[in-house]
């Protein structure tokens, strides 16, 4: 009976130790320790939008591949069977000459000599092979090359500017979190220190030393702020979700955060970031590319009406008409003469599209400054926010200090107590709110610059 027990416990031990072999590893994975940048890496590793960016660099690429391939030549080959339903007229006029001819020879008694009548097969077959070397296209092939290349530098840079939305969304969605964990995080310290106050309120009343309506006041100012404190956690779920979701990550994923108050460096002189945001924005390089894309369509457009080159061998055998192969070698050229216009209006709507795109880089660069000029205000203005936001706490810190006391000894009401609690989850959630919006502006002013 021992032995049925002891294996019967071996067997559950077994299969205990299986099952947690077997279990996922999701379920006891430590929770990883997000930073910014480590949330700026995990975006640009799972962006949709970011891949959909970088197949576009991928098929500028493979453009440019078929455009330098254009300059090469062109091996045709082709094939035929083909079946009559009576003899080709050709063959019956050459079957009728050849009787002929062997009547000739049988007069002449050999003097002619006999050929053979020609096969009255109704089924044809046989093979052409062609090569074709472009010698000369009025530029169009060198101008079509470049064409391609600015698309695949449009393509880069695009993609450079997709990385850069992309790292201000991880890191905006980041510093919301925070943002949001410490909003919450003051307002569990205000119900925190409210509960305190209507224990004490409670005990003074009992002790008939303050009237009902302190305690009233207190237990509905700690209603409201409960309630405040629901929201505020709610506020969390919802940022971390939306951070997860711009970081293409499952919907449940949640990390770990440090807390702790942190400022970006901030950048002092304006002219400084307005020059660099002038050198380093890749949209800058963009509409380049895009200027020179439009400069080799009118290009492309100009080479219609110049004649064009091509070197073309050729060789054939068809079978019965054309037993004998035969091959040919010779230059084309070709020229259009008239085409109605089209070409003349393919060139002015490539000239028209040059235009807009020198257009396009004035308002870029007049966008550029705007953007770096208004971050960097803003990023001043959040920063001179925080010491103000400081001093507040400080002050509100203190008043509710001195309403303490005062209430404790009796000098002062449960109204001013509740003032002073009031200031002061104010000035908590100011200054968390300026320190948040200052990081937040500092990443704009850095993207605005064209920093990666």
């Amino acid at each position: 009976m021992n032995k049925t027990i002891q294996a019967t416990r071996s067997f559950l031990l077994l299969i205990s130790a299986v099952l947690i072999l077997i279990s996922p590893a999701g379920t006891c994975r430590a929770q990883e320790r997000l930073t910014v940048d480590r949330a700026v890496q995990i975006a640009l590793e799972n962006s949709l939008q970011r891949r959909m960016a970088a197949k576009d660099v991928e098929i500028a690429d493979e453009g440019l591949a078929r455009a330098r391939a254009e300059f090469g030549p062109t091996v045709t080959l082709q094939g035929g069977l083909y079946r009559y339903n009576d003899t080709p007229s050709i063959v019956q006029t050459n079957q009728g000459l050849v009787k002929l001819n062997n009547a000739l020879s049988a007069i002449t008694s050999g003097q002619v000599p006999e050929a053979s009548l020609p096969s009255d097969s109704r089924t044809y077959y046989g093979g052409q092979i062609k090569v074709t070397q472009p010698l000369y296209t009025g530029n169009k092939l060198t101008a079509t090359r470049c064409l391609a290349q600015a698309n695949l530098e449009n393509a880069r840079k695009n993609l450079d500017a997709s990385n850069n939305n992309l790292a201000l969304s991880a890191q905006k969605a980041f510093y919301t979190v925070i943002l949001s964990r410490r909003m919450a995080g003051a307002m569990d310290e205000a119900v925190e220190s409210m509960t305190g106050h209507v224990q004490e309120a409670t005990a003074y009343h009992d002790q008939k030393i303050v009237p009902k309506l302190d305690l009233l006041r207190a237990e509905e100012k700690l209603a409201d702020l409960k309630q405040q404190q629901l929201y505020a956690h709610n506020n969390v779920d919802l940022a971390q979700t939306s951070l997860n979701y711009v970081l293409g990550v499952d919907m449940d994923t949640r990390y770990t955060y440090d807390d702790t108050p942190q400022t970006l460096p901030m950048p002092r002189d304006l002219g400084a970031c307005i020059e660099t945001g002038m050198e380093n924005r890749p949209e800058i390089g963009a509409v380049a590319a895009q200027i020179q894309m439009a400069k080799k369509q009118i290009a492309i457009a100009q080479s219609d009406h110049l004649p064009t080159l091509a070197l073309v061998g050729e060789a054939h055998r068809y079978e019965p008409e054309n037993e004998d192969p035969s091959a040919q070698i010779g230059i084309v050229a070709s020229i259009n003469l008239f085409d109605s216009g089209r070409t003349s209006h393919k060139k002015a709507q490539a000239a028209r599209g040059l235009e807009k795109a020198r257009i396009a880089k004035k308002q870029l660069f007049r966008g550029i400054r705007l953007e770096v000029e208004k971050a960097y205000h803003n990023a001043q203005a959040a920063l001179k926010s925080i010491d103000v936001a400081q001093k507040s706490l400080d002050t509100a810190q203190e008043a509710l200090d001195a309403a303490r006391t005062r209430y404790r000894v009796g000098l002062s009401t449960s109204l001013e107590r509740l003032d002073a609690e009031v200031s002061l989850t104010r000035a908590k959630t100011n200054y968390i709110h300026a320190l948040s919006m200052y990081n937040i502006a500092v990443c704009e002013l850095e993207r605005a610059m064209g920093k990666e």
